[in-house]
Parts: C-alpha cells; sequence; structure tokens
C-alpha cells in the first residue's frame, strides 16, 4: 500500500484470513465472492514484496514478477471476478440485467488491459510513503479503460438486491473518489488498498447467507 511493505504484508494477512473464513464457512454458489479477500490478501502480498524488491538492491529481481502479480490482479481478475462472482447470487430477475451487460464488459476488458500489460510496460517505484506504478499507454486507451474499469467493478455491486453487497459498492466508489482527489498519482496503490480492506464484508455476507439459507429453500445456482 501507501506506506510500507508491513503495511502491505498486514493487510494482505488480514485479508488472507478473512478469505479463508469466507470460503470455509460459504455455500457453494458463494465460492467466488469468499475468494475475494483471499485474492486481495495476494495482492497486497505482492507489493509488499515489491516494496521490499525497491528498497533493498539485492531484492531487485522481485520487482518485476511482484509488480506483474500485483497488476495481472488489479487489471485482469478484478474485472472479471466482480461481476462473476455476483451475478450468479442475483435472486431479482429485474436487477440481472445491467450487471449481465457488466459482466460482458468485464470479459472485454480483461484481454484489453492485459494486451496493454503487454504493449506499454508498467514501471513501478517509490515516490515518498507511496509506490507509484506509471504506464506510458496511448491516451484514448487510458480514457476508454479507466471509465470502463469502475463501471464493472462498483456499479455491480451497487447493482445488488443483498444490502451488504450494496454497501460495499458504496464503499469502493467514496474510496474510489477520495483516491483520485487525495492520492492521484498513487491510485492503482492506495485504491487497492482501501478495496482489500472493504473485501473483509465479504465474510459478513457469505456468513449472513449461510445463517439464513434454510434446508428448504434452493441456493442460489452456482457458477
Amino acid at each position: 500500500m501507501c506506506f510500507s511493505a508491513t503495511a502491505s504484508f498486514t493487510a494482505g494477512g488480514l485479508t488472507i484470513a478473512a478469505g479463508v473464513a469466507a470460503l470455509d464457512a460459504g455455500k457453494p454458489a458463494y465460492r467466488l465472492l469468499a475468494a475475494v479477500p483471499l485474492l486481495f490478501g495476494i495482492q497486497q502480498c505482492a507489493e509488499g514484496i515489491l516494496w521490499l524488491a525497491l528498497s533493498h538492491p539485492e531484492l531487485a529481481g522481485w520487482a518485476g514478477p511482484a509488480t506483474l502479480t500485483y497488476l495481472i490482479v488489479w487489471k485482469v481478475v478484478w474485472p472479471v471476478w466482480v461481476p462473476l462472482a455476483i451475478l450468479p447470487l442475483e435472486t431479482d430477475p429485474g436487477r440481472r440485467k445491467l450487471p449481465g451487460v457488466l459482466l460482458v464488459t468485464g470479459a472485454l476488458l480483461a484481454p484489453a488491459l492485459a494486451y496493454g500489460l503487454g504493449a506499454y510496460p508498467v514501471m513501478a517505484k517509490i515516490t515518498g510513503p507511496h509506490i507509484q506504478y506509471r504506464q506510458d499507454s496511448p491516451l484514448l486507451f487510458r480514457w476508454v479503460t479507466d471509465l470502463a474499469y469502475p463501471l464493472v467493478v462498483v456499479l455491480t455491486p451497487m447493482l445488488a438486491s443483498n444490502q451488504i453487497i450494496r454497501l460495499t459498492g458504496v464503499l469502493l466508489l467514496a474510496s474510489l473518489v477520495l483516491t483520485k482527489i487525495f492520492f492521484y498519482y498513487y491510485f492503482a496503490s492506495v485504491w487497492c488498498f482501501f478495496a482489500a480492506i472493504i473485501s473483509v464484508l465479504v465474510v459478513v455476507i457469505v456468513r449472513a447467507s449461510a445463517a439464513r439459507i434454510a434446508p428448504s429453500q434452493p441456493e442460489p445456482r452456482g457458477v
């Protein structure tokens, strides 16, 4: 995150533990959602390794793999994983149409961003108390992907009928706005940290859903 390797590893450990707890409690249909904190934990640990690699010359060889791991989860995994985890849990048919469109959008966006990682490599460096990721991609490419990305990963949970999932969407939007205002040049690092902490709410969602589903009631369809 934006402070130190310790902060990243702490956040990583917290979210990995939350992910394990959610996977242990969740029904099969909730497994993709339950794995969200676990993935965030991997992402935060990757940035912790990046902090160490950028701070210690003898560990510099780890900088490339850590950066790539962090960015693949951020740019390629989340645009598909978020709608794919939430949409099958939606029990209100009227709320499935737009999230379905967002799932298709994410499925198109992920390979475009993966191409961008290959075509326009990212440079990561420590700037004061932050890690800055810089990618010199074409302006139009950035505009399109920067608009589509939050639509997929933020709007999808905000449209859910589940109140706690909607709350995570609202918190993601609030953290996105605050990060854009106060940490613009470090957006990739800071917003992912906020999102990782917010993802701990997944444990509440999964445990509440497991307690609410009676044996005679059908579960949401699995993925």
